[in-house]
């Protein structure tokens, strides 16, 4: 199956600037594409690819990764190669993600543990005040609903 059959070019592309945006250590900002080259190459033990073959990918002058430099991609960033190839994969990883960069902030990390306990209907309560914030902040909808 050739990537671009399943994922296209520009799936691959948008997906992998959504990896180095998302997927970093907390005290710092994300990862260089020769950081990233040099980790993969390190792991594997032998040149797998080089920064400027990742800068390409990245802005979709390339469009021919192998499954194995996907695949050494997605170890680092730690994602199922699957998110390459699959929507409903990226999709659910994205998620994930997003959860992971949202628990980043230790302020919000402290809001989910104080809501530890709390019953269904104060939960659902503090939802709707933080929709109602997202409103008057002219931010979108985030999406979740209350349970």
């Amino acid at each position: 199956m050739a990537v671009e059959e399943s994922a296209g070019a520009g799936s691959i592309a948008s997906r992998l600037e959504h990896l180095f945006a998302t997927v970093h250590p907390a005290d710092r900002g994300p990862y260089t594409n020769p950081e990233v080259a040099q980790a993969i190459n390190e792991t594997a033990g032998h040149q797998v690819l080089g920064a400027t073959y990742l800068w390409q990918l990245r802005k979709g002058k390339r469009t021919d990764p192998t499954h194995s430099r996907l695949t050494a991609i997605a170890d680092f960033f730690g994602v199922s190669p699957l998110y390459f190839y699959e929507e409903e994969t990226a999709k659910r990883t994205d998620e994930q993600l997003r959860l992971a960069s949202a628990l980043r902030s230790p302020s919000i990390r402290q809001m989910v543990l104080d809501m530890d306990g709390l019953s269904e209907r104060s939960m659902a309560a503090i939802a709707t005040m933080i929709q109602s914030a997202r409103t008057m902040e002219g931010l979108p909808d985030s999406g979740a609903a209350p349970e």
